[in-house]
Formats: structure tokens, sequence, C-alpha cells
């Protein structure tokens, strides 16, 4: 009787527990994933410096339920795929300074791999808002909503990527929009570190910050719970700063 009285409490104990070591374990996967996806792109800027080209950095997000083999890759939550990949000739494969393009004219057969493409499951990229907490881990500068004629510069926000002239395949070598992910979101840094959403109507524009806005998903669900890290990039400085509660 002692031990079956043990064991059923044992038992509720696990229960009520349960939802507080998950919660505890989302929180650390959802800050260790916002650590490895700086490294990724503080690896990206210090390459462009290093070897005086132009490093293009693409964000996915697809259906964490698909396979990871499925091509291509369906779009969906719960899954966020990052690449990094190279100008081969140190030119950025477009015209900078010209207005109005409404097409990439990047060449994937002008860009190679730096790094191998990183998975980060359970993960969402989302669109933190433009007014953030004034106080606390999460106090940090806004990002506003488009100006006239530039892009958004929240990745999690659609603009993001209908406004980026920039995309490429992976892999590198395939065909447009036949590859196993097309990165419509892409962050390039050139050769001095800074750090652009090349959109179809900004030419050159520099943006004081960009934001990767990051909460844990179970399956394709988008947690409510509140736990929330951005990550900022400076754009003139290129270099990245971590926000979390």
């Amino acid at each position: 009787m002692e031990l079956l009285s043990v064991i059923s409490v044992v038992m509720v104990m696990g229960v009520i527990l349960a939802p507080a070591v998950g919660g505890l374990r989302g929180a650390s996967d959802l800050t260790r994933s916002a650590y490895d996806i700086q490294g990724i792109l503080d690896q990206a800027r210090a390459y462009a410096m290093a070897n005086n080209t132009y490093v293009y950095v693409g964000f996915s997000e697809v259906d964490v339920s698909q396979p990871t083999t499925s091509k291509p890759q369906a779009a969906g939550v719960g899954r966020l795929a990052i690449a990094a990949v190279a100008s081969r000739d140190g030119t950025p494969g477009y015209d900078m300074k010209s207005p109005g393009i409404s097409s990439p004219a990047i060449s994937n057969s002008n860009l190679t791999a730096i790094s191998k493409l990183q998975r980060f499951e359970n993960i969402h990229l989302a669109d933190l808002g433009s007014a953030p907490p004034a106080d606390g881990g999460m106090a940090r500068p806004g990002i506003p909503d488009p100006q006239s004629g530039y892009p958004n510069y929240r990745l999690g926000n659609p603009a993001a990527a209908s406004n980026c002239v920039t995309p490429f395949e992976w892999p590198v070598d395939s065909a447009s929009n036949g590859g196993q992910y097309s990165f419509k979101i892409v962050v390039n840094f050139d050769p001095q570190g800074v750090a652009r959403i090349q959109g179809g109507t900004n030419t050159d524009h520099i943006p004081p910050y960009m934001e990767i806005g990051l909460q844990p998903t179970h399956g394709n669900s988008i947690s409510t719970a509140g736990n929330t890290v951005a990550i900022q990039i400076d754009g003139m400085t290129g270099t990245t700063r971590i926000y979390r509660p």
C-alpha cells in the first residue's frame, strides 16, 4: 500500500510538472536556435569582408510535418531553413544603383555555398511588430513599417520577401524555383560588412536595423505562451544582437 501511494504521488507530480518542463525545454531550444542563427549571420559578414565579396543569407520557413527530403519543400510553419552563399567573382550580380528592378538579376551560376544548409525544427519566423516594449529583456529599437519605396525589414513580415530581388535556390545550381528550397527572404552583406535587403525600388538604401523574430512551435502550431526572441542586424555595421525575455 505504501509503495502504491508513492507511485501515485509520483504520477500526479509528473502530470503537474510536464507542461513546465516542456516550456523550459522549448525556451532553451529557442535560445539555442537564436545563437546559432546569430553565428550564421556573423560568419557570413566575416566571409564577405575577408574575401572582398558579397554574401547572401537566405531564410525560408516550410512545413515541419513534411519530410526533410521532400523536393520542393512545402511552404508552411515550423521548420526554418537558412543557407549562406557568396558571389564567385566578387560582384553583387545585379546593379545596386538602378531603381525599379522588377525581377531578380542575380545568377545562381555566380554563387557558391559557403556553409551547409541549416534547419531549425519547431521554430517560426515571426513578425514581432514595430513597437517593442520599453523595458525588460525585449526592449529594443522598433523596426517601422515600410517607408515609401522601401521594403519591410522585419523578416517575418511578407513584405520582406515580396520586395527582395536577390532570391536564390538551394542547391545553388538549381534552376529558378527548381530547388529543394527557394530563398525569397535574403539579407546580403557587402565587402564592407554593410547589411541590406535589396529591394526593387530601394536602390542602395541601408536600413538602421533589420529584425529576425523567432517563436517556438509545436509542430505546425505556433506557441501562444509569449516566448519570443529577436535578433537585430545593424544595417551600417552588419553586427547582430539578441534580445530575449
